[in-house]
């Protein structure tokens, strides 16, 4: 049963990397690849979703300001949402030493692509060989099946590997470590979402004055104790509003070819 719980969570992480084709940006990169999801999935399947949830929130927090530019990709948050969290559950780690683990596994498990992508490289002469022939199916071999196997194959058996061999070294890890180290791994979760939220930050807000519906957000959150979802809709209220004022007072086109056509 073990065995059939992190071929699951392996296979998850397959599905969570953009090359999966698996629904695109949208169903793999955007959603599955979230340590949200990916954390309440892990919970889900491996029997402590309170665990689960609570490690995925924190990866979501601290890794939320991550994103690759281009091609250049700097972490592998899937090896964050699956293996990793996997791993958190089940050796028992707090909120602070999953994070203390999963930024070094994420830089890591970040180089997996560029190997796909040099194995995409001979797997495309295929493809193109087969255009050249006219072979149908020498270019779905080479731009569909091979090119996914391998990648199926990598992240399969690397994250299988990684949580069924790791929850033990990381436990083992962990047990020898003082107790001042396992505290500031505690005080580092604390930072750790600020940082990601400082990081978000950063690229949303392009001008200064929309740094008041932030700590307006903070302010309903933090003093009018006020739940995410009644925030999220008065943000969604004023984010209706603020792009219909902002709409309006844009001239359309039609009025400034009106204007050129009197001058």
């Amino acid at each position: 049963m073990f065995i059939l719980k992190i071929s699951l969570i392996s296979l998850l992480y397959y599905l969570s990397n953009v090359y999966s084709s698996f629904g695109g940006f949208v169903l793999s990169k955007y959603t599955l690849c979230r340590p949200l999801i990916g954390g309440f999935l892990c919970g889900l399947i491996l029997g402590d979703l309170q665990k689960g949830i609570e490690i995925g929130v924190a990866m979501q927090l601290a890794f939320m300001g991550s994103f690759a530019v281009g091609g250049a990709i700097t972490m592998d948050i899937g090896a964050v949402s699956f293996p990793v969290t996997a791993v958190a559950i089940l050796s028992n780690l707090d909120v602070g030493a999953a994070l203390a683990i999963g930024t070094p596994i994420s830089i890591l498990a970040a180089n997996l692509i560029q190997v796909v992508r040099a194995a995409n490289t001979y797997f495309a002469r295929i493809m193109r060989k087969g255009i050249e022939e006219g072979d149908e199916k020498k270019i779905v071999l080479g731009h569909v099946l091979l090119p996914q196997l391998f990648l199926l194959t990598l992240s399969f058996v690397v994250s299988f590997v990684f949580i069924y061999f790791g929850a033990s070294t990381v436990q083992s890890f962990i047990n020898i470590l003082p107790n001042k180290i396992l505290h500031a791994l505690s005080q580092l979760a604390s930072v750790l979402p600020a940082v990601g939220m400082a990081l978000l930050l950063k690229y949303n807000i392009n001008n200064k004055w929309m740094f008041i519906f932030f700590l307006l957000g903070f302010m309903l959150f933090s003093y009018a104790k006020m739940t995410f979802i009644p925030i999220a809709i008065i943000a969604v209220v004023i984010a209706y509003f603020y792009y219909r004022t902002d709409y309006s007072n844009q001239p359309s086109d039609s009025m400034e070819e009106s204007e050129d056509e009197v001058l």
